[in-house]
């Protein structure tokens, strides 16, 4: 089936559960050289958003079947908010710098169809409930060594305000990537707005090298400019189309 062919159609359904995403500001100029051809770094305040992000999806559906893996898929992935070349106000988006999820079947359908950078690996998420509060903690193995990011919210979760940055990070509308022949590669992403936890504590270890490559390592010995929890996302992709 062609490109085009699954460019209408709504490919996956879940509901993204306990995400965590972890955000971090860097300067466009050491990211715009590690992007591939047809894709510039959003500048969004001098700064290009990068976001380290944990999320299990669940009650999956792909092309209307019953996902893979008892329909309970967590990920956690490298994204660099992006937008097309010559485009300084055209959909802004995100390119997934690296992925990793636990069973092959979903990196191998990632790669396939969408072009995507994902490893599988052992992964173990971890949800707490505390007493008005809820901890959640992605774990996963690379090259012998334990990556781990953890975030602790308050409940109830509360919705962000209009226009908050939160909504950009949690809501990106467009996916890139790249098809093997070098196309550049656009799929619609539907999230409605939802309500997140206060966060108060997070903790990220993460060998940003080693597990995310040269995006990865401008994140060294960076601190964090946000950090968002979401309990509960529904979320619709549809199938790539060409830019």
């Amino acid at each position: 089936m062609s490109i085009p062919f699954f460019s209408a159609r709504r490919v996956l359904r879940a509901t993204a559960r306990n995400r965590v995403v972890v955000g971090y500001a860097v300067d466009p100029a050491r990211v715009a050289p590690l992007l591939p051809d047809g894709l510039s770094p959003v500048r969004d305040d001098g700064t290009t958003p990068i976001s380290l992000v944990g999320v299990e999806l669940t009650n999956l559906q792909v092309l209307g079947v019953g996902g893979p893996g008892g329909q309970r898929v967590p990920v956690v992935e490298l994204r660099v908010h992006v937008r097309p070349d010559g485009a300084p106000s055209g959909p802004a988006g995100t390119w997934t710098a690296q992925a990793y999820v636990p069973r092959r079947l979903v990196a191998w359908g990632a790669r396939l169809l969408y072009g995507e950078r994902v490893a599988t690996t052992s992964m173990q998420p971890i949800r707490r409930e505390p007493v008005d509060q809820v901890e959640v903690t992605y774990r996963f193995d690379w090259k012998g060594r334990e990556q781990r990011v953890r975030a602790r919210g308050e409940q109830p979760p509360v919705m962000p305000a209009p226009g908050a940055r939160a909504h950009a990070l949690l809501r990106p509308r467009w996916r890139y990537s790249t098809a093997r022949d070098g196309t550049l590669l656009r799929t619609r992403i539907e999230r409605p707005a939802v309500p997140i936890c206060r966060v108060q504590e997070h903790h990220v270890t993460v060998q940003w090298s080693a597990a995310c490559g040269d995006i990865g390592a401008l994140l060294q010995d960076q601190s964090p400019s946000h950090v968002l929890l979401a309990p509960r996302t529904p979320v619709t992709v549809h199938g790539p189309a060409r830019t």
